[in-house]
């Protein structure tokens, strides 16, 4: 699993963004990829593990993971 910050989330529209410390990767979120801590939304500078899935339009985070 990666570790991440939440850099911002729109919990209206159920979207985001997760940057990965230290690196200048930056990885989209749903709330639907959020899968533990009991959350369904996200705020910025949460600390988040998640995988990481390539998708056709860019790099997403899944199975997230609020500790």
């Amino acid at each position: 699993m990666i570790t991440g910050i939440v850099t911002w989330f729109d919990p209206e529209r159920g979207v985001g963004t997760i940057a990965v410390e230290g690196t200048d990767r930056r990885f989209a979120v749903r709330s639907s990829d959020i899968d533990g801590g009991g959350r369904q939304s996200l705020r910025p500078n949460d600390r988040v593990r998640f995988t990481a899935s390539d998708e056709l339009d860019g790099a997403r985070a899944i199975h997230v993971w609020v500790p």
